[in-house]
């Protein structure tokens, strides 16, 4: 997506007010365009059992759907006077009653998470290494704390790991030649998708999912959330988790990007309570311009300089310079000794 706030180049930014610089270094913004679970039966309801003549029997089952706790929740948390009731994840089994179980306790939440602070509007920040290792952030806050990533934090010297990510805000054709590249070096990939994207790509994104690939949300329509009531954020969130589910019969992966990075404490609270890990990356580069595209040979360069373990990587899937190189950066990152690995180790 085109932002006039970051180059091709390296920028030197000022960080915000309240953040601590980890060195002197200069750092970059760079804004984008957030464990796989398969849809399950209802289980077959099981023979009531059998009584003693003498016993009351007890009543008869019935096939109404387990219903959600009727008690209202005791507030476990408050900010600013504002109280939560506690997010009670969903026995539901069917996708799409589970998504709008989540998403009624969100918006009933509404008060408490427009309470927390949203004030910080740029996006994503991180500094990058020449040596090789992790990159450095500029966090407004603790991401952390709300299970939030940018980089692999646990990761081993004995095991080299970079997650490569590739946002798809838009339908492109060159999913095709990135997926195709990927499976002739046997790497998984994680795609953070819209549902503008798979309105446009349904096959490419049942594609991800046959070939064990994580696919997950990006929201509807890559918008603005900050500016958002909760009410809408939910919507786009669920709406493109419940139209994934009715088009490929997967359910989406419980990871989530927020379209240009945005990161404040009202938003990543809101899509963790959705049920999501919130990640953001610490190898990024100026993918994302149509009208500025990287020249040749820039994307193997900027792995080249600034690969290093449990790196976060972002790619664009409509960049033809990624989709071109993309065989050259696996090639280079193998001989270092890198596998590509799921966000789902993230968690583990």
């Amino acid at each position: 997506m085109p932002n006039t706030n970051t180059t091709m180049t390296d920028t030197i930014l000022q960080p915000t007010s309240n953040a601590k610089p980890i060195s002197e270094e200069p750092f970059t913004i760079a804004p984008t365009l957030t464990s796989t679970f398969e849809p399950t039966a209802t289980p077959e309801p099981t023979a009531p059992p059998t009584f003693e003549p003498t016993v009351t029997p007890s009543p008869e089952p019935t096939n109404t759907p387990t219903a959600e706790p009727t008690a209202t929740p005791t507030p476990v948390e408050t900010a600013n006077g504002a109280h939560k009731a506690p997010i009670v994840p969903s026995s539901i089994s069917d996708p799409i009653e589970k998504c709008e179980s989540i998403r009624k306790q969100l918006i009933a939440n509404a008060s408490y998470y427009d309470s927390l602070d949203n004030s910080n509007t740029h996006g994503w920040s991180f500094k990058r290494m020449k040596d090789h290792s992790q990159s450095g952030s500029y966090e407004p806050f603790r991401i952390a704390d709300y299970g939030a990533f940018y980089v692999d934090k646990n990761v081993s010297e004995n095991d080299k790991v970079i997650y490569l990510t590739f946002d798809c805000g838009y339908p492109s054709n060159l999913t095709e030649k990135i997926l195709d590249t990927l499976k002739a070096h046997n790497a998984k990939a994680n795609f953070f998708v819209t549902k503008m994207y798979l309105e446009g790509c349904p096959s490419y994104a049942k594609r991800m999912k046959e070939e064990g690939h994580l696919v997950c949300n990006h929201t509807v329509s890559h918008t603005n959330l900050l500016n958002k009531s909760v009410e809408e954020i939910a919507a786009e969130i669920f709406d493109m988790a419940e139209y994934f589910y009715q088009i490929t019969g997967y359910e989406v992966d419980p990871y989530f990007r927020t379209p240009g990075g945005k990161c404040t404490p009202r938003l990543l609270s809101l899509v963790q309570d959705a049920g999501y890990t919130t990640v953001y990356w610490s190898i990024a580069y100026g993918d994302y311009d149509d009208d500025n595209p990287p020249e040749p040979g820039y994307v193997t360069n900027h792995f080249a300089t600034y690969y290093h373990n449990g790196a976060i990587a972002l790619m664009h899937n409509d960049c033809t310079s990624n989709a071109d190189e993309l065989d050259a950066v696996l090639t280079l990152l193998e001989k270092q000794g890198y596998r590509f690995a799921l966000l789902s180790e993230l968690n583990n």
